[in-house]
Order: C-alpha cells, then sequence, then structure tokens
C-alpha cells in the first residue's frame, strides 16, 4: 500500500478555510488503497485536536494517521538517557500534554519566574529599569533539567529570561520546530522558529530541533505505517522543510505552491530543498506519474 504524507497548515486547510480540492483529493487516494498520514510542525495541538479539526473540517483522519512535532518530540524525549525528570515549556498545553503522557514531568506555566510582573514593571515602554530590576531581585528556583520550546502565542521577556538561565545553567535545549512562520486567513504569522533563534542568540547553544526538515516525523509516520519499503510520497508548501524532510526519509516530495512557498523561492531551492514536483493545486497532483491510477 501507498504512502500519503500531507502537511496540514496550508496544504490542507487555512485557519478554518479548507483548501480547494482537498477534500476530494484526500477521499480518492482512500479508495486507490492509499494510507494516507497527516504530519505537521506545529506543536501548540495534542494529535487527538488535529483529528477533531480535520474532521470537522470535512478531510477525514484518526489519531494513529496524525503526527505532530509536540507528539515526536515526547517521544525523542522518553527515549533519552537519562529520562528528563523536570522539564521546562516554553509553548502551549498540546505540547505539555503529549510530554507528560509519555510520564515525564513538566513545570506548570504559571510557576515561570517573572511571570506576574507588579504594573510599574509591566507598563510597556514606560520604565524599562522597573522590569530589570524585578527580574533582578526574583527568588529563582532550582533550574529545570531540560527546556523545549516550541510556539508560544504568550512569549514575554521574562520567559526569554528564564529559558536563558536554564540553557546556561546546562539543561538539555529542545526546539519542538524551528518554523519561521506559520499561514492563517489573510496574512502570515510568526512561527516556533523565531522564538528558538531569540535563545539560541541569548545563550550561544543550538537546541536540537525535532520537526522537519529533519526526518523525525516522516519517520514515524512510515513505521506506523509498517511498510518502509513502499511509496512514500511527501505533500508540503516548504522547500526548506517540507520537501527537505522527504528526501532525508528517501520520500518523492511534491510542493503546492498554496502555502509558505513563492515561485522566488522556489528558484533559489538547491539540494534537498529541490521539489521532485511543483503543484499549483491538490488536483494536479493526479497527473503526476507517482499516483498514476489513483
Amino acid at each position: 500500500m501507498p504512502i500519503a504524507i500531507f502537511d496540514m497548515d496550508g496544504v490542507l486547510y487555512r485557519g478554518m478555510l479548507v483548501l480547494p480540492y482537498a477534500r476530494e483529493t484526500l477521499e480518492r487516494l482512500r479508495k486507490a488503497g492509499w494510507d494516507l498520514f497527516f504530519a505537521t510542525n506545529n506543536s501548540t495541538a495534542t494529535r487527538q485536536q488535529y483529528v477533531d479539526r480535520l474532521n470537522a473540517l470535512g478531510l477525514g483522519g484518526d489519531v494513529e494517521h496524525v503526527v505532530t512535532s509536540a507528539y515526536a518530540t515526547a517521544h525523542y524525549l522518553e527515549r533519552l538517557e537519562p529520562k528528563p525528570r523536570d522539564v521546562l515549556v516554553f509553548g502551549a498545553n498540546g505540547l505539555r500534554k503529549e510530554i507528560r503522557d509519555v510520564g515525564i514531568p513538566v513545570r506548570d506555566p504559571d510557576d515561570v519566574p517573572g511571570i506576574a510582573p507588579p504594573a510599574e514593571a509591566a507598563a510597556d515602554g514606560v520604565d524599562p529599569g522597573a522590569m530589570r530590576s524585578y527580574l533582578e531581585h526574583l527568588e529563582l528556583p532550582p533550574p529545570p533539567d531540560t527546556v523545549v520550546v516550541g510556539l508560544d502565542l504568550h512569549l514575554t521577556y521574562a520567559k526569554l529570561a528564564e529559558a536563558q538561565r536554564a540553557v546556561l545553567a546546562g539543561a538539555r535545549f529542545v526546539a519542538s520546530n524551528k518554523d519561521r512562520a506559520y499561514p492563517v486567513e489573510g496574512r502570515l504569522l510568526p512561527g516556533a522558529g523565531s522564538i528558538v533563534t531569540a535563545i539560541e542568540v541569548a545563550t550561544g547553544r543550538q537546541a536540537l530541533c525535532i520537526g522537519k526538515p529533519e526526518p523525525f516525523l516522516f519517520q514515524e509516520a512510515i513505521r506506523r505505517a509498517g511498510r518502509p519499503g513502499d511509496r512514500v510520497v511527501v505533500v508540503g508548501d516548504s522547500t526548506d522543510y517540507d520537501i527537505v524532510a522527504a528526501h532525508r526519509v528517501g520520500a518523492t516530495g511534491v510542493l503546492i505552491l498554496t502555502g509558505l512557498t513563492e515561485a522566488e523561492a522556489l528558484r533559489r531551492a538547491a539540494g534537498d530543498a529541490v521539489p521532485d514536483h511543483v503543484v499549483r493545486s491538490l488536483e494536479e497532483l493526479f497527473a503526476l506519474p507517482e499516483l498514476a491510477g489513483a
């Protein structure tokens, strides 16, 4: 049975808007006997939450066929020796839950030092010295043994300061992904990579990245399919992430121009970032030789 792995954001939908021919493409592939997986670098939600969204949008799917960077990060941590015993997450509760579900303790987000500064320190731009003084005089807990960074939509300077302190104290430094941006309806928003890079600059340390372009997500999908020798086709919207990761697992990389990648970025692509095929809509997939007969 051939395997198709789809990125979700920007490929099948954008926000709550289903992209053209997404439902029809998935239905046609399922009827043709393809094993469909969904992989995303987004670490803000659990796999079940993604299944709920897929089903709400009429795209179908189940938890065994969804691989997120949060899930892959949790299982990476689970395999470490020694296993982490005190993890500080900068990200959403979906990432925390996936890590807790493999039995690893995660600090509560409200326990981050400096999370609730007094009014004089919190006032934006009014008195920077007040915030600096507040952070200098905090009572600090022992640093965690591991820092995990995902997309944190409530990032603050105090959080960056605590991440810096922990990493400089020797904590493992793991990024669920390093996406520079992600698409929503009408615009792009900064991705987890912008936060990871800030901490890398503040510490001089490089994070270990779990999400695309690293191969872990696609390897997990292929492992779940149980047929590593079968034909694998990856459909994504980024040369730097989806296509590179596809080639790192020996898959055919199909770039769709509905998401992150514009024509100029495609022209600049080199090495593993060069897609095997480029389509402008999901309907064009069925003209590719790898999907002949589907």
